[in-house]
């Protein structure tokens, strides 16, 4: 990517670039992962049916790695950003427009979303090989704060903002269909205005030079660098903890949303789509915020290796809230919010020390691909459990299942202790 070239760049624009790539990044994974599980225990599916459906779109974008080499191969990487980023627009409008009709096309849906998935799988490798390659380890570390935080603020707006504008218009007498599909058309002119912002962003980067390799060059440095990122000493204590860092994590999200909308008598906490959305819109914007700028700063002041313990270990402390909460789930607006906040405050900070470890590894020749490898299996580690977490839960029961939450984050605080140590030598 030419790092000299573009760091020599005096009238660079990170923050603004940062801000809106990354909160645009999370758009279409908020629609995948939160606001269509809402809607579909909407329309009466079971957990098990729920969670899996929304890990075999995921599994879509793992497939980035084995297409991610020949996105390289063209040569203007934020001009292809901005590709993707128009795309990913128009899918969404179409995702609207095929919703509205009471007669849905159920084939045309699940099309929309495997193609959405695909080109937003495109799209998290080319900017995040960007962050990464464009940057050097103290901008990356001064930035990690502004890329959590805009990153859960798109995800909270495409997915409880999304959630409520739906719950919304279906309490102002639209069909189910036709609520969602304002909430999703809302969604892609917000997509909309943030590429335009990314675009500005862009004007004041450095000019990239032309690629002067072949392709058939560019794909023999492609697989040499992934090779050395294969033997470097680091990479298996770093895959050990982007499997089980956040373990007891990706269960409980998957869960959550569905334990949320359930009635008290199936163990929920009986909220409908407006109070989720506002108790996920208050407390994620504010927690993640707050978690991501302490993450930072803890970071920035001992370093990584220093931080990925205590910080994991802090992560993991508000599930112990949650669980009480499923087994107490009768409760005011209040305790239940308070409980989510201080776990997004946690979280927030904790996945700051799993990224920048991520990239720390990746760095060097061709940092977007070898960030691509480990990032496919950080999605992989993320909605694998989708496959069981609905069935695990619909058996066990809430509080049952998040005791579970309580056991996993034992190996996430293993492989925290071993990762600090491992990521030390070079």
């Amino acid at each position: 990517m030419h790092e000299g070239a573009i760091n020599g760049h005096s009238q660079r624009k990170v923050w603004l670039w940062v801000f809106a790539g990354f909160l645009f990044q999370t758009i279409p994974a908020a629609i995948r992962d939160e606001a269509l599980p809402v809607a579909l225990k909407n329309a009466g599916l079971t957990n098990h049916t729920i969670t899996q459906t929304v890990s075999l779109l995921g599994f879509i974008v793992a497939l980035k790695i084995f297409w991610a080499p020949v996105l390289t191969l063209w040569g203007r990487t934020r001009t292809t950003i901005v590709i993707f980023q128009t795309a990913i627009t128009a899918l969404l409008f179409s995702l609207a427009y095929f919703i509205s009709p009471s007669d849905y096309s159920t084939l045309a849906i699940a099309l929309t979303l495997a193609l959405l998935s695909l080109c937003s799988a495109a799209y998290d490798f080319l900017l995040d090989g960007y962050y990464v390659s464009s940057l050097n380890d103290k901008q990356r570390a001064n930035h990690s704060g502004l890329l959590s935080f805009s990153s859960k603020l798109g995800q909270v707006l495409a997915g409880p903002g999304v959630i409520w504008l739906a719950g919304h218009a279906l309490t102002s007498s639209h069909s189910i269909n036709n609520a969602w599909s304002i909430s999703l058309n809302v969604a892609a002119i917000i997509t909309l205005i943030v590429g335009g912002l990314m675009v500005f962003g862009f004007k004041h980067e450095a000019i990239e030079p032309p690629k002067l390799s072949t392709p058939r060059q560019t794909l023999s440095e492609i697989f040499s660098s992934l090779s050395d990122l294969v033997r470097d000493k680091r990479t298996p204590a770093l895959i050990g903890l982007i499997i089980f860092y956040r373990l007891s994590e990706v269960h409980l999200i998957r869960i959550v949303p569905l334990f949320s909308l359930d009635s008290h008598t199936h163990g929920g906490l009986e909220l409908n789509n407006e109070q989720y959305a506002v108790m996920r819109l208050t407390t994620a914007i504010l927690g993640l915020a707050i978690g991501g700028l302490i993450g930072s700063w803890i970071i920035s002041k001992r370093g990584l290796e220093r931080s990925i313990l205590p910080l994991g270990f802090t992560m993991h402390l508000p599930l112990i809230g949650v669980t009480w909460l499923a087994f107490n789930p009768v409760q005011s607006i209040v305790t239940v919010s308070s409980i989510f906040l201080v776990e997004y405050i946690a979280f927030g900070a904790g996945i700051c020390a799993l990224i920048l470890a991520m990239m720390q590894v990746a760095k060097g020749a061709h940092a977007a691909v070898r960030y691509a490898l480990l990032s496919t299996i950080a999605i992989l580690s993320v909605y694998i459990p989708g496959l069981w977490a609905g069935s695990l839960s619909d058996q066990l029961g809430y509080p049952k299942y998040f005791i579970l939450t309580l056991f996993l984050a034992i190996p996430g605080l293993i492989s925290a202790y071993i990762a600090q140590e491992k990521l030390k030598v070079r």
